[in-house]
Parts: structure tokens; C-alpha cells; sequence
């Protein structure tokens, strides 16, 4: 459920997705990684690295949940 972790638009996201943030997850610091290096090479923007990885996040919210804390804290 997408209120399982935090909004779209808070500011971690665009943190996470330019690697500011190492994962406790391995399978998701893979997914950073990928979306990292996908807006490095231009393949991807920003927003689209955002949006993904936010909905990978809401397929797996309760997966998660130590890594959301250590990135946003509260939501």
C-alpha cells in the first residue's frame, strides 16, 4: 500500500536515485544502483528513476521497512 512509505515528493527520493543512500537490502541497493546508473548515462531522468523506484518500494513496503527509516525517518 503506497502508504506504507513516503510520499513522491519529499526529497530523499531524488537522494536515493543519485546513490547518497547505501541500502541494508542487497536486491535494493541493485535497484538503486540500476536507477543511479541509469540517470548517469541519460537513459533515464531523475522523475523516471523516482517513479521507479518508488512503485518497487510499494510492491514491497513491509521488505523494506529498516531501509525507508534509515533513508526518511518519519512519514
Amino acid at each position: 500500500m503506497k502508504q506504507d512509505i513516503p510520499p513522491k515528493d519529499r526529497a530523499e527520493w531524488t537522494e536515493l536515485v543519485s546513490g547518497q543512500h547505501k541500502m541494508e537490502k542487497f536486491v535494493l541497493q541493485l535497484q538503486v544502483d540500476k536507477v543511479n546508473k541509469g540517470v548517469k548515462s541519460g537513459d533515464m531522468t531523475v522523475e523516471e528513476a523516482v517513479d521507479y523506484l518508488y512503485e518497487y518500494f510499494a510492491k514491497y513496503p513491509k521488505g523494506f521497512t529498516n531501509d525507508l527509516r534509515a533513508v526518511f525517518k518519519t512519514w
